[in-house]
């Protein structure tokens, strides 16, 4: 009976296979689990937080608030201050990118020598990862023994050595450059790669008419490389409004950096209002669907016209 059983089974499985539609189902029900338990249900779980007050010094004391914690948040001026310096790093930070990569990416799609090993070292920012990436800058930036200081005072530039990290509206300039330096080398193999589908005839066929290079980049270039540099800025916007690993190993949680995520960081993790600290990340997450879905209607609507 058990052999019999077992060939049931396995002639069960067998027919499944072979159906594409349930082998399909059979493959995605792991994959659909796994996600829901690595992202769905801690937001699930972050929401029920963002309800309730809830402190991890204080666990039992835990109740539910409804939406105070929102309206907490949104009271704030700390919340306020926090989102003006967000704004400035968005804002500098992907601008600064789009620019350069759009260069980079122009450059390196010329033929010349030395362009593979130009390409690979492009990537090199790309590679290292944010906390050692900031680590870096922290090095390079100290006012004791940082590299800045040394190569500025050997050519003179400087006659002592500066805190560069002390102003606090210089902090967050610098913490701004740290993203732009590990992030613009991304974008610029995404506006390669787009660079690269350009079929070279029309640019043939405007050289043929008597187009220049600047009328080849503003009719040609840019308008097909409109879709990658919408995703690009997408992309780039959603990192720079939620980066963390740059500004903690740059200046830790120093007031004049505290961007949304290290305000969001401190609630939570230094002072344990769970409960706070999950209203302020969905608050977070409002603002970057708002952003997203606007920016990207403006697009489809300039398209449609």
């Amino acid at each position: 009976m058990k052999i019999k059983n077992k060939g049931k089974w396995q002639e069960s499985f067998y027919n499944i296979a072979d159906n594409e539609k349930w082998l399909a189902y059979l493959i995605l029900v792991p994959v659909v689990i796994l996600i829901f338990f690595m992202a769905y249900f801690p937001a699930i779980q972050s929401f029920r937080f963002s309800l309730m007050y809830y402190n991890t010094r204080l666990p039992a004391r835990a109740h539910f608030v409804g939406l105070n914690n929102y309206i907490k948040i949104l009271k704030n001026p700390l919340f306020f201050e926090a989102l003006k310096r967000t704004a400035y790093f968005v804002l500098i930070a992907v601008g600064t990118i789009l620019c350069i990569a759009l260069v980079f990416s122009l450059v390196l799609n010329e033929n010349f020598k030395g362009r593979p090993i130009l390409r690979a070292l492009v990537m090199l920012a790309w590679a290292i990862p944010p906390v050692v990436n900031g680590f870096m800058w922290k090095w390079l930036l100290n006012g004791d023994f940082g590299f800045l200081n040394g190569i500025l005072y050997q050519f003179g530039l400087i006659s002592s050595y500066k805190p560069w990290l002390k102003d606090p509206f210089a902090a967050l300039n610098w913490a701004t450059l740290t993203f732009v330096w590990r992030f613009t080398p991304f974008v610029t193999i995404l506006l390669l790669g787009a660079l690269q589908s350009i079929p070279l005839e029309l640019y043939d066929s405007a050289k043929v008419d008597g187009a220049g290079a600047r009328s080849c980049l503003w009719y040609i270039t840019l308008p097909l490389l409109r879709p990658m540099l919408t995703i690009a800025l997408i992309i780039v916007m959603i990192f720079a409004f939620t980066v963390f690993d740059e500004i903690y190993t740059l200046t830790g949680l120093d007031p004049a950096t505290k961007t949304l995520m290290m305000y969001d960081y401190e609630l939570s993790f230094e002072k344990g209002r769970f409960g706070l600290g999950s209203a302020l990340a969905y608050i977070i997450g409002i603002f970057m669907f708002l952003i997203t879905y606007f920016y990207i209607k403006s697009i489809y609507k300039e398209v449609k016209h």
